[in-house]
């Protein structure tokens, strides 16, 4: 039998879609505000509501997206018309008490002042679990990005990653599956020494500038992973114009853009990857985070 609580999912990408959908085989009460998509009329157990105020009474949990918002001020809905997209102090206004709110990357304002009105709050990207299983999506998808750029296999190319977190690792063992010829880029040595035992070149990122310098040269795809300017218009002038440099990581990301886009520089900004490139797997990886918050939650 299915849990008769009312569950609201508000915003998102097409992310939201699959985590109503994986949700609505548990949960017999489900709405979403904030998504509209032409030819997608209904989804079995699911109900699309155009008002905020409506898809959220009577909720017991509010699912808010990943990220919940890009600017901090406005509910992330980027399939929903601009000028109606809610602010989230305007979501607070509509939740009803005793309701539970979920979100992924929520912003500490929004935290704070829903913790002040007694909301219970839980940030489900702060799982480790949810991070690790999301990494692994965001590395079969950025394996896709090169894939669909290159002009030749995977295998046999050389290619680097800086950094070695979540990301990276999930990356770095993709790739030499794949028969690539790995290097990795890191200031740990602990991150270098498992690196390197797990066969891949390694080089030592330091505070001297042309650290990277081994990287300018011979590499087919440069994935950085580390959310610091690595790549600055030095790098950018001496990098090999071949090489295709993908910036993974999160703001401000690794690369100087303004630099980048004045040289003409080989570089995509891969950003939001999951929802992307496998909005089905990363939604459900979402859904299934969000009916064990709920059931650890007794809501």
């Amino acid at each position: 039998m299915k849990n008769s609580i009312k569950i609201s999912i508000i915003g998102g990408d097409m992310r939201s879609l699959a985590v109503a959908k994986r949700l609505a085989s548990s949960y017999d009460n489900i709405n979403i505000f904030g998504i509209r998509l032409g030819g997608v009329s209904e989804i079995n157990g699911v109900e699309f509501k155009d008002e905020l105020e409506e898809a959220l009474g009577g909720a017991s949990a509010a699912i808010l997206p990943l990220p919940s918002s890009v600017d901090g001020v406005s509910l992330n809905c980027p399939l929903y018309e601009p000028s109606e997209r809610p602010r989230l102090g305007e979501i607070l206004k509509h939740i009803p008490e005793n309701c539970l709110i979920i979100g992924g990357k929520l912003p500490e304002s929004f935290v704070r002042a829903a913790e002040n009105k007694g909301f219970r709050v839980i940030d489900y990207f702060e799982s480790e679990d949810f991070q690790i299983k999301n990494a692994y999506t965001t590395a079969e998808a950025a394996l896709s990005v090169a894939m669909n750029r290159l002009d030749r296999n995977i295998r046999g190319s050389r290619i680097a990653v800086t950094g070695y977190g979540r990301i990276a690792k999930h990356l770095c063992s993709l790739l030499m599956a794949l028969g690539a010829t790995v290097t990795v880029a890191a200031r740990r040595d602990r991150d270098l020494f498992w690196a390197e035992s797990f066969g891949c070149d390694t080089v030592k990122i330091t505070a001297t500038k042309g650290s990277l310098s081994p990287l300018e040269s011979g590499d087919d795809v440069i994935y950085n992973t580390v959310p610091s300017w690595l790549f600055d218009r030095d790098f950018l002038l001496k990098v090999d114009k071949n090489t295709f440099i993908v910036d993974l990581a999160s703001a401000p990301g690794g690369v100087d853009i303004c630099a980048a886009k004045e040289l003409g520089a080989n570089v995509s900004w891969a950003t939001s990857l999951p929802g992307k490139y496998a909005p089905r797997s990363a939604g459900e990886l979402i859904a299934d985070c969000v009916a064990r918050i709920i059931g650890e939650a007794d809501v």
